[in-house]
């Protein structure tokens, strides 16, 4: 379709500028209004070189399309109904680094979005969240200190709760460094007997065949350091699962803490001490309903899915759009 623009001049001050078309969504598009809209919905069903393809569009132009639509879809992100927040770092590569994601964990939306990790990522984010600062109830964190200080200072009245996963994860993270330390202090032909058990003592038991069960307790037997950090990291676990509230929680939480020190195992004492000095966040576990970011380690996935889909985002900014998208998209589709 040809259309013929003319050119409109001022008579007062002499300024020129072309005559506005209404059918086009912006002045320097060559696509209707119409046209934007049958893209988007195709972008429901079909990836971008799909639909590129079956209008005749640029590849660019289809992105482009449906990036102005995020834009404008996400230029303002309500915090009004925000009570809980989760908090979390993502790794996109060597090109684009690390991301900080800030998401609602009620409603699972991403509330805001900074290029880099801890406080300084979220800098664009304090003077907003500032200003909801008394109806935000906790923030689910891991357990580094670079976003416990940011919470500290920006949202004072907010309980941190560090997340019973990156719990865990740091007690498997250490679990895993004995093992490697044991066979490195093991002759070759005994290092066989724990070469490709990493799994085996890092799985949640009650996951584990009995086969494997049986497996486990003769590595327990044979390995007695290994053995009891083991038996260490399910009773920590344990402690999640049965627990009822935070009295019992601490108790618990207390007793392991001495039963780590009494083992002289060091792995298990450092662990011992990252507990009593965050004690507080771990049990604002129970005082929030077991409040956890699980969700968000999920949505992490979402984002590498997202990427792979793509091969890589050259667009940063598009990347960011649809990472706030991301909670309404199904994964089983292509992009």
């Amino acid at each position: 379709m040809r259309v013929a623009v003319r050119r409109i001049r001022c008579r007062d001050c002499g300024a020129s500028s072309h005559e506005p078309i209404t059918f086009c969504p912006d002045p320097y598009v060559r696509y209707t209004k119409w046209t934007a809209r049958f893209v988007l919905a195709l972008r429901t069903e079909m990836s971008i070189s799909a639909a590129a393809k079956f209008t005749g569009l640029h590849w660019e132009t289809v992105k482009n399309i449906e990036k102005a639509w995020l834009k404008k879809k996400y230029k303002r992100v309500r915090l009004d109904d925000v009570a809980y927040l989760g908090i979390d770092e993502v790794y996109l590569g060597k090109r684009l680094g690390y991301i900080t994601v800030v998401r609602d964990i009620d409603s699972g939306a991403v509330l805001f979005i900074g290029k880099g990790k801890g406080g300084d990522a979220l800098k664009k984010f304090r003077k907003r969240i500032k200003r909801k600062a008394k109806q935000i109830k906790a923030v689910a964190i891991d357990m580094a200190n670079s976003y416990s200080a940011w919470v500290a200072e920006v949202l004072p009245d907010a309980d941190i709760v560090y997340d019973h996963f990156h719990v865990i994860k740091s007690m498997n993270d250490k679990l895993n460094t004995l093992r490697r330390s044991t066979m490195n202090r093991l002759e070759d032909d005994q290092k066989k007997e724990l070469k490709g058990k990493r799994f085996l003592l890092l799985r949640n038991e009650e996951s584990l065949s009995e086969e494997s069960k049986e497996e486990l307790e003769e590595l327990r037997e044979r390995f007695e350091d290994l053995g009891l950090a083991s038996a260490m990291k399910e009773y920590l676990r344990n402690i999640y699962r049965i627990a009822p509230g935070a009295s019992i929680a601490k108790l618990a939480f207390e007793k392991w803490c001495v039963m780590a020190d009494e083992s002289g195992i060091a792995c298990l004492k450092t662990m011992a001490k990252t507990i009593r000095q965050r004690i507080e966040g771990l049990l604002a576990y129970w005082n929030h309903g077991c409040l956890t970011s699980a969700s968000q380690e999920g949505f992490n996935n979402k984002i590498g899915w997202l990427t792979r889909q793509a091969y890589g985002y050259r667009d940063e900014k598009y990347l960011h759009l649809k990472i706030y998208d991301l909670p309404h998209l199904s994964t089983r589709r292509h992009l």
